[in-house]
């Protein structure tokens, strides 16, 4: 988390020009992603969610075109093993790094989850209220139409008290931008 604050310290930084963002006020991208569990404990956990982005009318700007977006985005997917299934969704902020003329962007946020069960399988989270940390890239082979990698990290950040087991996940996007 300190790294990706020291990434937005610095972007801020390098960025002097500050400009509404065009996209604002727009929903995009919107899409489906899936993927499974990165660590071999996680009872074969997979996931699977429709997700959305409203364009926030903050980010900064440089003469060349990169920049810093920010926006607010929302998923509500199912989270499962070979045993369970439950409802995750998440709403949070996040911010957009990349280049109009540039295919290939890094989206960096941080979201409050709730996930309809506490258990899956045997894996105990300890609580139905989590938050998910994700970096993701993201890869446009047209304006309207891209692909995208992200790896999230899911846990109750200690708030529900011990045990904190968490979750990382690897999951593969389609975006579409109205």
């Amino acid at each position: 988390m300190k790294s990706i604050l020291l990434l937005l310290i610095a972007a801020l930084v390098l960025l002097p020009v500050t400009e509404k963002s065009a996209a604002a006020g727009n929903w995009g991208p919107v899409g489906i992603r899936g993927g499974v569990s990165a660590d071999g404990e996680d009872n074969s956990a997979y996931l699977v969610e429709a997700f959305g982005t409203y364009q926030l009318p903050w980010g900064l700007c440089n003469k060349a075109g990169w920049g810093v977006w920010t926006e607010a985005a929302i998923t509500a997917g199912t989270l499962s093993t070979d045993e369970d299934n439950g409802f995750i969704g998440t709403l949070g902020p996040a911010f957009r790094f990349g280049n109009p003329d540039f295919p290939v962007e890094l989206d960096l946020g941080v979201s409050i989850a709730i996930i309809s069960r506490d258990r899956f399988g045997l894996k105990d989270y300890n609580g139905i209220q989590q938050f998910v940390s994700h970096a993701e890239l993201i890869y446009h082979f047209t304006p309207g139409f891209g692909l995208s990698y992200r790896f999230q990290h899911m846990s109750n950040a200690g708030f529900n008290g011990g045990p904190n087991p968490g979750i990382n996940m690897h999951l593969i996007g389609i975006n579409w931008y109205p």
